[in-house]
């Protein structure tokens, strides 16, 4: 793969998407207000263009996407304390820097209801050490061809607008300093979600982690 390939996203492009959501704000706090009527209430965050079913599928507005909510998740969730069955965000947080982050699990937390589970993947920062250093083939399994282990390295983590990068003890950490009382690894497709609302397309590189609160805990 020639250097030249390596996709990388226009920040003008990134600014329209966040512009046009803070415009359609207030439409989409009312849609958020008839959303909560749904049983059971599923949030799926940062979904892009992958539509779940089932769930309500949130993310910034872009041209030609249809999904269930526009919104800016650096900001309040729009939904009720406790209001929420369980929350989907793959591959989101790496493009949050860590406070950023962790602001958005506190929120996951507040909107959850007692017995809910927040599912979390991001990139495996701790198998791409390993293929880095020869000990793991995820680097040929999901970015074959590039000039150096080093730019393959690179990819997951400086590229596609990404902010930080995850091992499961700064994920663990994220998920702690949010509130969450119990962190877990989850295999892909396994978990207390099911059906899974897991990618197949991101199984290989992603860390998957389940998040909970003992109920009753503050």
């Amino acid at each position: 793969m020639h250097l030249k390939h390596i996709p990388f996203r226009e920040p003008i492009a990134e600014y329209t998407k966040y512009l046009l959501t803070l415009a359609v704000m207030p439409t989409q706090r009312r849609r958020a207000r008839r959303l909560q009527r749904l049983t059971p209430l599923r949030l799926h965050l940062g979904s892009a263009a992958n539509r779940l079913r089932g769930w309500v599928n949130v993310d910034l507005v872009r041209p030609g996407r249809a999904l269930d909510l526009y919104w800016d998740l650096r900001r309040p969730l729009p939904f009720p304390d406790r209001s929420v069955d369980a929350i989907f965000a793959e591959h989101l947080l790496e493009h949050l820097t860590f406070p950023a982050g962790v602001a958005l699990l506190r929120e996951c937390r507040r909107v959850l209801r007692k017995s809910g589970v927040l599912r979390v993947g991001v990139p495996d920062l701790d198998r791409y050490i390993a293929a880095y250093l020869g000990r793991d083939d995820i680097i040929e399994l999901v970015r074959p061809g590039r000039p150096t282990r080093a730019l393959a390295f690179s990819e997951p983590f400086f590229l596609y607008g990404h902010r930080c990068m995850y091992d499961f003890e700064t994920i663990e950490r994220a998920l702690n300093d949010a509130g969450f009382t119990h962190v877990a690894h989850s295999s892909f497709g396994q978990g207390r979600l099911q059906p899974s609302p897991d990618s197949a397309s991101r199984r290989d590189e992603t860390m998957y982690v389940e998040a909970w609160s003992t109920p009753g805990h503050e």
